[in-house]
């Protein structure tokens, strides 16, 4: 209410009320008393944002968690930080479920986890359902594939240095793996 003189028209008294930090009973009466001759629209307007307050508290749509998603990640990736792995946190039996749950050997989930998979060789749908399990973004699981192969420990002593790790493309790790055709073809055709 600040700034707004007595005749002050409708109009700036709603636009005054409607950017309150808290439009509650305490600063509709605070309009109230400064303006009655405007007492109905300063009551129809607060009934209004109580309404959309209600409406906003209803679980975000599909598109709306994407939109989030999205910001989440170019905030977490913009300059200055480094890429999250989200395989970090997992144990061995988390690496087991997710493989069950994905229905996919656990050989693919360690090459996922070490990096050793083509990011854009791995189907979107696949992707995706990849990532709601990691409860992660898309992008983020996307940015992870990218980053360059991750040595694990426990690594075994070799004759020669390491050299760089060739990555693979998704549907030959599915092959080393040993799936059937029928399984490699519905995981690549996968898109949702």
């Amino acid at each position: 209410m600040t700034g707004l003189s007595p005749q002050a028209s409708l109009e700036e008294v709603l636009e005054s009320f409607s950017i309150e930090h808290d439009v509650g009973k305490a600063t509709l009466q605070k309009y109230l008393a400064a303006f009655p001759e405007y007492a109905n629209d300063l009551i129809d307007l607060s009934r209004e944002i109580a309404r959309i307050s209600i409406e906003d508290e209803a679980p975000l749509s599909e598109s709306q968690r994407r939109l989030i998603n999205s910001a989440t990640t170019r905030i977490q990736n913009s300059p200055g930080k480094t890429a999250v792995d989200p395989f970090a946190r997992l144990s061995a039996q988390e690496m087991r479920a997710l493989s069950k749950s994905l229905e996919i050997p656990r050989q693919v989930v360690m090459a996922f986890k070490e990096r050793n998979v083509v990011a854009k060789s791995v189907p979107r749908g696949f992707l995706v359902r990849f990532a709601e399990q990691l409860q992660i973004s898309v992008q983020q699981l996307f940015t992870s594939l990218e980053q360059p192969h991750m040595e694990v420990a426990g690594s075994y002593k070799s004759e020669s240095k390491p050299g760089e790790v060739e990555k693979i493309t998704f549907e030959l790790l599915l092959r080393d793996a040993g799936l059937s055709e029928e399984e490699i073809r519905n995981l690549m055709e996968e898109d949702r």
